[in-house]
């Protein structure tokens, strides 16, 4: 009889340690997240989220996201500004990140009626970029991953900045198409980036964010350094079209860049290097040895 009551407890204590592993096991389980599903509705926010650590839970993206390379392979859900709601829906996100400029509001309620958690964020300034980086790691969990990459942006920030803070100021155009032409007003991060450069943006004063120029008030403010950015299929034309221009002093002094760089006009983590790019086109004399010699000035002085 003693040998079967030893049996029936040892038999016991394995049943209860099994019982007591496998709820350690489901306890752990249901503690872990599940891996969320994003779909981004911006380039801008696709790189945001690579650069924060989350492209692996990235399950959908425009057909303008195009960095990092990886984001050219993932599943597009449709144009920049009409994305398929069909094939948003479908990739079950737990969430629909866009650009609150950029985001048809009624496809942003539309896709809230569907039980889709939607957040727009804003890109309109330096800050709001910044912002939006920290928000978004915050909402995915990482708020240490936002804090990092703000740091890092910072810095780059600053030592631009401290490259070019004995420089002159210099009238900056900065255009992104030519028929008509069009530039980057004041209500644009852009135009932050210019003034941060060392330039001075000759449509800073203007309420809109781009705004269409005549060339006699290109003239009249005599730019002393033009950027084309994003020309696309007007590329071939800068020459021809500034040609006649020859009184502006970009023109006659050599200084328009055709300068096609997507860290410049995409307001996302890559502001940094595109702050630096714009102020080695302004001031390109603050990115080369200082002459050496007594009398030979800083390297960042001139007209």
């Amino acid at each position: 009889m003693k040998y079967w009551q030893r049996i029936i407890a040892v038999y016991l204590l394995i049943a209860s340690l099994f019982v007591l592993c496998n709820f350690d096991l489901l306890a752990q389980a249901a503690s872990e997240p599940r891996s969320q599903r994003i779909v981004s509705l911006a380039p801008s926010v696709t790189e945001t989220l690579f650069a924060l650590g989350f492209g692996n839970r990235v399950v959908g993206v425009t057909t303008y996201c195009d960095y990092p390379a990886e984001a050219r392979k993932l599943p597009k859900i449709g144009g920049f500004m009409n994305p398929s709601l069909e094939a948003i829906a479908a990739k079950r996100p737990d969430f629909v990140i866009g650009v609150s400029s950029a985001t048809d509001p009624a496809k942003a309620r539309e896709m809230e009626r569907l039980g889709l958690k939607v957040t727009l964020i804003s890109l309109a300034s330096v800050n709001d970029i910044l912002t939006s980086i920290k928000s978004i790691a915050r909402l995915l969990g990482s708020p240490e991953a936002g804090e990092k990459l703000v740091d890092k942006i910072t810095l780059q920030f600053n030592q631009t900045k401290k490259r070019v803070a004995s420089a002159p100021r210099r009238a900056t155009l900065l255009a992104v198409g030519l028929r008509p032409l069009v530039v980057v007003g004041g209500k644009n991060f852009i135009n932050e980036l210019i003034t941060l450069a060392g330039g001075e943006n000759i449509a800073g004063n203007a309420d809109q964010p781009w705004l269409n120029l005549p060339d006699e008030y290109v003239v009249a403010k005599a730019p002393q350094v033009i950027i084309e950015a994003g020309m696309g299929s007007e590329r071939g034309e800068s020459a021809e079209h500034w040609s006649d221009l020859k009184s502006i002093p970009a023109v006659r002094e050599h200084r328009v860049y055709a300068y096609q760089s997507d860290k410049i006009l995409r307001p996302g983590p890559r502001i940094g290097e595109g702050l630096e790019e714009i102020a080695r086109l302004v001031h390109p004399e603050c990115f080369a040895e200082a002459k050496r010699g007594v009398g030979k000035g800083s390297g960042c002085e001139g007209p």
